[in-house]
Formats: C-alpha cells, structure tokens, sequence
C-alpha cells in the first residue's frame, strides 16, 4: 500500500504556511494551536455526517458522496497534519510500513459512534491534558477507519491529497 504519509505532511504544512503568508496572517502560537484543534474537531464532525451511520438509513451512497466522503476524511487528515506540526508531534504521524499493515488487517469497527467518539475523547487529552499517546491514538483510529472501515486505497488518498 502506497501511502506517503510524511511527503503528504510536510505538503500540508508547506500549504498551511503558504496561505498565512499570502494572507499576511499572523496569530499567537497559542491561538493558532486552539485554532487547528478547533479546525480537526470540525472536519471529523463533517466527515461523520458525510458518512451519515447515525441517521439509520439503507439508502446507498452514490459517486459523487463517495467523492464528498473522500474529501471530508482528507479534509480532517490535513486537521490532523497541522496539529500534528504544530505540536511537534509529527514523528506520530509517519507509520512504518509494518504498522500500516497492521492497521489495514484490523477488523472493522462494531460501532463507527463508538469509533468517532473515542477519537474525540483522545483529542481532547491531547489539547487539554497534552498528552501525546492520546493524539497518537486518535490518529491510529483515524487512520483505520479510512483505510479499514471506509475502505480508501492508500494511493487514492495519496493522490487526491496531493492534487488539491
């Protein structure tokens, strides 16, 4: 499975710093690591709801939701990159390839609210208590329900990631 993770983080820092220069940004450390948890914690609520399991329903999803969930999930990974970079916790999000494998041979989540809520739980340990396992935890969530339970090829993220 080809999925480069770090060439996929430093491409969304590079992005992330671009935009604040060219929009002459500038914002306190600190607010700008609230503004990044604020940001994943949004992107994973919108992915949730691109996903939809907790609306009960059989209708299947069509190509073009596959493409909206597809870009929620990616939208929530580079949530996770900044985090990530601005914490200096980026060596957590570079997977070996033995864990990656890993990840993707794990069964699929009984209980995606169960998956979604625990995610959170682990961010918020992350940012209130500062507790790196914790994000590190939520990552490996994040990552096994986009390559286990929603089933997107590494490659097809890679991808995408990058042509945006």
């Amino acid at each position: 499975m080809a999925l480069d993770l770090a060439k996929m983080l430093q491409t969304a820092i590079q992005r992330r710093n671009q935009f604040l220069y060219e929009n002459d940004i500038a914002i306190s450390s600190d607010e700008t690591m609230r503004g990044n948890y604020v940001r994943l914690d949004v992107a994973l609520a919108e992915l949730a709801n691109a996903m939809g399991w907790f609306e009960l329903t059989t209708t299947p999803k069509t190509a073009d939701e596959e493409t909206t969930l597809r870009n929620a999930y990616l939208k929530a990974m580079d949530g996770f990159f900044q985090v990530a970079a601005k914490q200096t916790w980026s060596q957590l999000i570079v997977q070996s390839d033995d864990k990656l494998a890993a990840l993707t041979s794990a069964r699929k989540a009984k209980s995606l609210s169960q998956q979604y809520l625990s995610m959170k739980q682990f961010l918020y340990d992350a940012f209130l208590k500062h507790e790196q396992p914790a994000f590190e935890h939520a990552w490996h969530l994040f990552l096994k329900l986009g390559l286990v339970d929603l089933g997107f090829a590494g490659e097809e993220l890679e991808q995408a990631f990058l042509a945006e």
